[in-house]
């Protein structure tokens, strides 16, 4: 394991000389769909897009009271973890998350600590838990990122609806298929926006 963990640093290293930015850099609107394709597809170059999403009302309605009205009834999967990490090598050991089935109201309840639990939970489930889920929400959102399939020549549905408090940790790692983590990640941002 020592010998692998040398070569990736090592690999890490001669990437940043070759290609890679020492920081990943900060876009103020979206890109054109061929700039993106070329600039940052091709390459393989990750990016910050701000404003992104700005026009969209899931920003101004998704806040714990109007998902609590919209979907705050809905049975959907959760997952949890002991210490917020999952889908993630522990030790010598990769872990994936306990699912359980709860209210939505539920996990917020958690969230924001009105019930303490155990464990750290997150909604988040591959393969349409958006759609399969939460079907209520789309309203709030495009059907998908207009720019971005344009840019990859296919269509790509948001699909993924992601949730979680602050202290999860995501291991780093490949989207194959374009999701929808990013706008589980507004009433986050806009939590932090208000604490600053």
């Amino acid at each position: 394991m020592a010998s692998l963990r040398k070569h990736l640093a090592k690999f890490s290293v001669e990437a940043h000389d070759l290609y890679l930015n020492q920081s990943v850099p900060y876009l103020e609107e979206p890109p054109d769909p061929l700039e993106f394709y070329r600039d940052w597809i091709c390459p393989n170059k990750p990016c910050i897009i701000r404003n992104a999403f700005s026009h969209w009302p899931a920003l101004s309605r998704w806040t714990p009271e109007y998902l609590r009205e919209k979907v705050g009834s809905k049975v959907i999967s959760v997952a949890v973890t002991p210490n917020g990490y999952a889908d993630a090598v522990a030790g010598d050991r990769f872990v994936m998350p306990e699912e359980r089935r709860m209210s939505f109201s539920s996990v917020l309840d958690i969230m924001e600590g009105k019930v303490e639990k155990h464990g750290v939970f997150y909604v988040q489930k591959q393969c349409s838990n958006l759609l399969q889920e939460l079907p209520e929400l789309t309203d709030d959102l495009e059907p998908h990122v207009s720019w971005m399939s344009t840019a990859l020549g296919k269509f790509r549905p948001l699909h993924m609806f992601r949730l979680d408090p602050r202290h999860t940790t995501g291991c780093l790692h490949l989207q194959l298929i374009m999701n929808n983590s990013r706008v589980g990640t507004i009433h986050q941002l806009k939590q932090k926006e208000n604490d600053h």
